[in-house]
């Protein structure tokens, strides 16, 4: 139940177009306050209320540094990165957050510090760049489309899941009972977490 309330709340603070405008300027470069607020056309004390809540949500930091004359400036950056996904199907809601790892040594990896590292003349290097990425681009599409289909499948079967459970509780509690105790540990979260709440 925590972790809904948690994205809950990141789609709440999300869902604001100055915050996000905000994160669009600072995926550029650092930023101070009196900047962003020039940039947002927004008043300082109402940046600074948005960056409080971004900050304390995590997304962003805050670094002071000195300056050669005046007052030592605090600016912001990007904190983490993560990629947020919100599923809307005829039979379920959901959210998922995933934060990215360092990349894994893969062969494509491999290819691409070859193709940026390579001494070729620069039209060559570029056209080969430029192939590269249109290939991983399509390879990561199809990825998403089986994943979308596979989610469909699994969204499908744990709607399924949950309202099977919720029939029997409602009609033989300790048949239902003896089943939370046979498959609760196999359940997913998400499952438990709404049968709690019924």
């Amino acid at each position: 139940m925590e972790s809904n309330k948690n994205m809950g709340r990141l789609l709440d603070i999300l869902g604001n177009e100055t915050r996000r405008r905000i994160l669009i300027l600072l995926t550029k470069r650092p930023y101070f306050v009196s900047e962003l607020s020039q940039e947002l056309g927004v008043g300082q004390k109402a940046v600074l209320e948005h960056l409080r809540i971004l900050e304390s949500a995590g997304l962003i930091e805050g670094r002071v540094e000195k300056i050669p004359r005046g007052r030592p400036r605090k600016y912001y950056t990007i904190k983490r990165g993560f990629r947020l996904e919100v599923l809307l199907t005829p039979y379920a809601f959901g959210t998922e957050m995933y934060e990215p790892k360092a990349p894994r040594p893969t062969r494509e990896y491999a290819q691409a510090r070859a193709l940026i590292k390579s001494t070729e003349p620069v039209e060559d290097k570029i056209r080969e760049l430029v192939t590269f990425l249109a290939e991983i681009r399509e390879r990561i599409e199809e990825i998403i489309r089986t994943k979308q289909e596979l989610e469909e499948v699994r969204l499908l079967t744990e709607t399924y899941i949950e309202n099977l459970l919720r029939r029997i509780a409602q009609e033989n509690e300790r048949e239902f009972e003896r089943l939370m105790r046979e498959f609760g540990p196999r359940l997913p979260r998400k499952i438990l977490e709404d049968l709690d709440d019924f």
